[in-house]
């Protein structure tokens, strides 16, 4: 494939941009700046941009079917935002005994439930999880003994969860139940500890590869499912945080960067550091997925509380 032309989208500012998801329904582009606090909405057409600042750590966002707001993996659980007015209200807390737990990168399954992951704020091996939101309330781990919880991606059967533990560097393979949303044994998929960098967020397109960014490598690569390089897109940015397709084809590949980590700043930050970058890609990418507060098994309440 044809190196393609780095195209500037937001030029910058990101503390920690991350979680990149394309809303096809109106040519939104939503991001999270994890250390600010903040999501962020671009309507890639005019070029506006719209902040909305919560004051704790975000790890994640993804749409909602009924398309009121959005929801997020946030520093004390899953929640609930209203972006117009900014209002966020927690929907069920997560690792609320150990504050040096985090919520980080998360994804809605085939079936509509949101699923994220965990970290430490020191970046520990082991003490991070899979979490499901199981509405109204709960937050029903699914995954454990994980190091830094990042990509997801399902398979085009819904039956394969493909799994980011940074700390591993490997994609790793786990076996998924669309109708219960849980969770069985862990494999390995194929090895990234021979690339520049630790593999961060992750997208699926139309084909089932992979693309992968590195975080601290400057570069978003495409895979195979069992792990063959097809593609290398150079990322003037050494601190790549996470990918998603999306534009009118999906076949832009949006890339997002950091000026600096969770736990420090680099004594070198680039010009484009905390940038938004747009690339042409030939294979197109999938709609997100959405939350739907219906979902397999699940009894939605009614607003006296009463299971319906």
């Amino acid at each position: 494939m044809p190196t393609p032309r780095t195209e500037v989208l937001v030029a910058g500012g990101d503390q920690l941009g991350e979680c990149p998801v394309w809303d096809d329904r109106v040519g939104v582009l939503y991001r999270v700046d994890a250390l600010s606090g903040a999501v962020l909405a671009l309507d890639v057409g005019t070029g506006a941009e719209h902040r909305v600042d919560l004051g704790l750590h975000v790890g994640s966002v993804v749409l909602r079917e009924d398309g009121d707001g959005l929801l997020l993996a946030a520093e004390d659980g899953f929640r609930a935002l209203d972006v117009s007015t900014g209002e966020s209200r927690l929907l069920a807390a997560v690792a609320a005994e150990d504050p040096g737990v985090l919520m980080n990168d998360g994804a809605c399954d085939p079936a509509g439930r949101f699923v994220a992951g965990t970290m430490t704020r020191e970046a520990e091996s082991g003490r991070g999880a899979l979490y499901r939101f199981d509405p109204p309330d709960a937050a029903v781990p699914v995954h454990t003994g994980v190091g830094v919880s990042n990509g997801l991606a399902w398979d085009a059967a819904g039956t394969t969860l493909f799994h980011i533990d940074t700390l591993l560097r490997r994609v790793d393979l786990l076996t998924y139940d669309v109708p219960t949303g849980t969770v069985g044994g862990r494999r390995s998929a194929f090895d990234l500890s021979g690339y520049p960098g630790l593999p961060d967020g992750m997208a699926i397109d139309a084909e089932g590869c992979l693309w992968v960014a590195f975080w601290r490598g400057g570069a978003v690569r495409r895979f195979t499912a069992d792990g063959e390089l097809l593609a290398e897109i150079a990322v003037p940015v050494l601190r790549t945080t996470s990918c998603c397709l999306g534009g009118p084809d999906l076949c832009d590949l949006y890339v997002t960067t950091a000026r600096r980590s969770i736990r420090d700043a680099p004594a070198l930050v680039e010009d484009l550091a905390g940038a938004v970058f747009r690339y042409r890609v030939a294979v197109p990418g999938l709609p997100a997925q959405r939350w739907r507060a219906a979902q397999p098994g699940t009894a939605i309440r009614s607003e006296t509380g009463a299971a319906e």
